[in-house]
């Protein structure tokens, strides 16, 4: 007796086998089988179902059994299409379905299922149901990948198996590399200008080692529109596709054009290099200048001396010296002279010769002395000069130097003014710790488009065709450098063409220099007390770099920092027991800064200072309320601050 297998639940049900062993066997096979099982009606009806298919789905048996299949199918179409099949004596295999269970949760299955006729009419059908979750996740995930790969904004394709076939490549990948028709085709068939070059042995690399590949700028030469060999450049990566058991299955390649980033690094890179090279080719034009110029200063110097002295013997012997001629002669050579000084000074100030001579003075005096080397001048071209200076007021710097600047602000002045014009010098304090030296006219004036140029190395402006006013455009040059060694800085200010001008200078009552002069050389001092690590803010960056000098050359560790927000990065790291700080700083003042630092780890127990431009009463006692041990008055005294630090002892 032949016994088809599909029938072999129908043949169990209806007892169709007469041994009892052999029945009770077949019975437990189908009933204890780990596939779903069931049987269904010609009316579709559920007629039997086994214990895997209720587990599967999570009904009782009196909850499945005798219901109408209908009501456990999520899709009526594919139900439909189940029973139209089967009671037309079709059969189905691996027939997705999805089906309802009992907690409302959907399940993926896969349906074999075949009819039981008799007579040419349908009795029931015989129908396996398998759990196919996985695969229909494993399905929706290889879905959702092909299509990131297929809508992804950069050029992306999918190859696998041995030989790296194409199986996905999108729009854009076909657009960047000017193909179509990969898919099914291997990178070497697609390729065959790129086969066994460094690419193709990359993909096939990263199939066979399962080993990720990148490459910021891969370099390809392709040929342009005209047939031209180009290069372009990739940003291109090779990811392996892992299969289920770890190994590779393919390869995913994507890639980006940066041609054009590359093309314009290079050309700033280009433009760098030659920037380099311009400014080595500047200094040294600007080295071979300075060095002309002093060689010019003291070759010009060696014919001056002996007419100087020449001159000098003829007055003594009166041959004539005090003759017409003579004092012309003389009145020449001083000119002379003073356009050969301020040559040998401008040289000296930018090759960093120039030797300052630092010492406390009144200012009097100085603009004394600078209104009697411009009086000559002056007096010629019957100028009315008012002097105004404020009694008493004393300055740290070099006098002589200083003397030769506002000299040469008089004797601008008095050039571009027209005869019997008027001249102005004023020196006054401003605030608590500068002066303000300014020198004004009612001369040609200045466009707007030259007050900056005016500074500039012999620079003249527009002269007259006889250039009665003189000069080699040094002395306002020679006015910048000079007042920047002290720390200063000097503008030119007109209200515009024969509107007068004015020049004013502004400086520290103890320049940079000053201080420089006082600390630059002091040999290491023994501590005053036990050596402390010292955290100095201060915006004037002379100031605070000179005080550092100091206080290191007195044994302390000390930073220095010119902004708070600096100075709090390093407060953790430094763990300063001593910080001096400036009232006046930027973005956090003084009385921020110091309760910030408070409030860190590495700030705690650290002992406040307070710098500032501001003595009062009232000022000591806000620097007292808001933590600080000491109030420095600017400029601070430097033996002071050296003995506020060493008294500071660091606290637990």
């Amino acid at each position: 007796m032949n016994i088809d297998k599909p029938l072999l639940a129908d043949i169990v049900a209806s007892g169709a086998c007469s041994h009892d062993a052999s029945t009770a066997e077949l019975t437990d096979f189908v009933e204890n089988a780990v596939e779903g099982l069931h049987r269904v009606g010609p009316d579709g009806t559920i007629l039997w179902a086994n214990r895997a298919e209720l587990q599967m789905l999570g009904y009782e048996w009196d909850e499945y059994v005798g219901r109408h299949i209908a009501e456990f199918h999520e899709d009526p179409a594919t139900i439909d299409y189940i029973l139209a099949t089967l009671l037309s004596g079709g059969t189905l295999y691996d027939q997705p379905a999805r089906l309802r269970c009992k907690d409302g949760s959907i399940k993926h299955v896969l349906i074999h299922s075949n009819g039981h006729f008799e007579d040419g009419r349908l009795r029931h059908t015989r129908c396996f149901t398998r759990d196919a979750t996985e695969r229909q996740q494993r399905d929706v995930a290889l879905a959702q990948r092909d299509a990131m790969l297929l809508n992804a904004p950069v050029a992306a394709a999918l190859l696998v198996g041995p030989e790296l076939r194409f199986h996905l490549v999108n729009n854009r990948y076909c657009e960047l590399f000017d193909c179509s028709d990969l898919v099914g085709r291997t990178f070497g068939e697609a390729f065959p200008d790129l086969h066994g070059g460094s690419v193709a042995e990359e993909i096939a690399r990263v199939f066979a080692t399962g080993t990720r590949y990148e490459a910021e700028e891969l370099v390809l030469s392709r040929l342009d529109a005209q047939g031209q060999p180009c290069e372009r450049y990739f940003k291109f990566s090779l990811e392996p596709l892992m299969g289920a058991d770890g190994r590779p299955e393919g390869v995913i390649a994507v890639a980006v054009e940066v041609t054009e980033h590359v093309r314009s690094r290079q050309a700033i890179e280009r433009a760098h290099r030659e920037r380099e090279q311009l400014l080595v080719d500047l200094r040294a034009a600007s080295q071979a200048k300075d060095e002309f110029l002093a060689m010019l200063g003291h070759e010009l110097r060696n014919p001056l001396s002996p007419i100087v002295t020449a001159l000098q013997l003829m007055r003594m012997r009166g041959d004539g010296a005090h003759s017409r001629e003579g004092e012309i002669i003389q009145r020449q050579v001083d000119h002379l002279v003073r356009l050969v000084d301020d040559l040998l000074d401008v040289s000296r100030v930018t090759r960093g010769k120039i030797e300052l001579k630092v010492e406390r003075v009144e200012l009097a005096r100085v603009t004394g002395k600078a209104v009697e080397m411009a009086s000559l001048l002056v007096e010629q071209r019957g100028h009315r000069l008012e002097v105004d200076v404020e009694p008493g007021l004393e300055w740290e710097g070099d006098p002589v130097r200083l003397a030769q600047v506002v000299s040469n602000l008089l004797t601008n002045a008095a050039r571009y003014t027209e005869p019997g014009g008027r001249l102005w010098l004023r020196v006054r304090r401003d605030g608590p710790d500068a002066v303000e030296i300014s020198v004004r006219d009612t001369g040609i004036g200045l466009a707007p488009e030259v007050r900056d140029q005016v500074f500039e190395l012999f620079y003249q402006g527009k002269r007259s065709i006889d250039r009665s006013e003189g000069g080699l455009g040094i002395g306002l040059a020679l006015v910048k450098n000079i007042v920047e060694l002290h720390g200063g800085s000097v503008q030119a200010h007109s209200e515009g063409r024969g509107l007068g001008s004015e020049f004013v200078v502004r400086l520290p009552l103890r320049s940079a220099i000053a201080m420089q002069a006082l600390f630059g050389s002091m040999p290491a001092a023994e501590p005053l007390g036990a050596p402390q690590r010292v955290l100095l803010v201060d915006d004037n960056v002379d100031g605070a770099d000179t005080l550092g000098r100091l206080l290191r050359a007195h044994g302390h560790a000390v930073e220095v920092y010119h902004d708070p927000v600096s100075a709090l990065a390093a407060v953790d790291r430094f763990h300063p027991t001593v910080a001096l700080l400036d009232i006046g700083l930027p973005v956090l003042d003084g009385y921020q800064l110091a309760a910030r630092i408070r409030a860190l780890p590495g700030g705690r127990g650290c002992r406040l200072v307070a710098l500032s431009g501001y003595g009062l009463a009232a000022d000591h006692a806000r620097s007292s309320a808001a933590g600080f041990e000491r109030h420095l008055v600017k400029p601070v005294d430097p033996g002071e601050a050296a003995r506020v630090v060493a008294a500071a002892a660091p606290t637990d």
